[in-house]
């Protein structure tokens, strides 16, 4: 299969997820408890008022109508105009969502950071060795199963309130980023530094890594040029799985550290029944989360042509 065959199959495939993420959206949020009308105007506002204001904003119309209408809208590049703010909600996202996706690049850098060292550390060790150290075992372990929003309450508490190093909320200078991304990538750490040191071991094991061994090629330019190369396709794919964690994981830990994304303006418009802003950003969200795994499939062809040959 050719590579531009193997891109528009992707993309083709990605359609019909983009479609059922739109109905999907649209459905949840209607499901949501609460009446925008009283959320706006409030409880004690007259009923005729009110009516006149459902039939504005098209509350009235057949749930079937509403979608059809959404999903032109949608198709238009408009994603409607928030309830509350009469901002468009597309200006909304542009303003923030950046920041979002500044936080979870941080996040994965921190997880890399953390686990790419660790990980080929530990796999070298236990090459030598030929037994897992228990200590990498209990760290990764509680790297795994401290969730995000529990780790960036401890670093405020320890790192921002008690040693002073870091600014508790915000984004007012370049290091207040730096909690968060530890919070976000702490745990990603924990997976990645596993299916590191088992990539690193898998291939080191390999042939024709032996043979070069034997032939004399220094261990230096073998891990760099042969081992890691060959090791790193397990690790791209477990970023594109967890992505989609990652970026939900950003958007709760953006709440605790004040961070002004995406995910601070999605809590409150939920909160508050702002139909089409919740709708237009968690519609985003997800629309990111597949291009993004789109991109990281191209990303395998390239480093691997094998893959999408069938």
């Amino acid at each position: 299969m050719s590579f531009v065959r193997f891109v528009a199959r992707r993309v083709l495939v990605t359609v019909p997820a983009a479609l059922a993420v739109l109905v999907i959206t649209f459905a949840m949020i209607r499901l949501v408890p609460g009446d925008p009308v009283s959320v706006i105007a409030g409880t004690n506002l007259d009923p005729q008022v009110a009516a006149d204001l459902r039939q504005q904003l098209g509350l009235n119309d057949p749930l079937p109508v509403q979608f059809l209408d959404y999903l032109g809208s949608v198709l238009r590049g408009d994603l409607g105009t928030s309830f509350l703010t009469r901002q468009p909600v597309t200006q909304i996202i542009a303003e923030r969502l950046p920041y979002t996706l500044m936080l979870t690049a941080a996040g994965v850098f921190a997880g890399l950071l953390l686990s790419v060292p660790i990980g080929i550390a530990s796999a070298l060790r236990d090459a030598r060795k030929r037994r897992t150290g228990v200590s990498f075992t209990a760290v990764t372990t509680l790297f795994v199963a401290t969730p995000d929003f529990l780790l960036g309450t401890i670093l405020v508490s320890v790192l921002a309130v008690y040693v002073k190093i870091f600014p508790v909320a915000g984004a007012q200078s370049w290091d207040s980023i730096v909690l968060p991304a530890l919070a976000l990538g702490i745990p990603l750490a924990g997976i990645q530094a596993r299916v590191i040191r088992t990539s690193v071991l898998d291939v080191a094991n390999r042939p024709f890594v032996r043979t070069l061994r034997a032939v004399g090629v220094p261990e230096r330019r073998l891990l760099g040029r042969n081992v890691l190369p060959n090791a790193s396709i397990p690790v791209i794919t477990l970023l594109s799985v967890e992505f989609g964690r990652l970026l939900a994981g950003a958007l709760i830990v953006e709440n605790i550290f004040a961070w002004p994304g995406l995910g601070t303006v999605i809590f409150d418009s939920i909160g508050r029944r702002d139909l089409p802003a919740v709708q237009g950003e968690i519609l985003v969200v997800a629309l990111l989360i597949l291009g993004i795994n789109l991109v990281i499939d191209v990303v395998y062809r390239i480093i691997d042509p094998r893959i999408g040959l069938t």
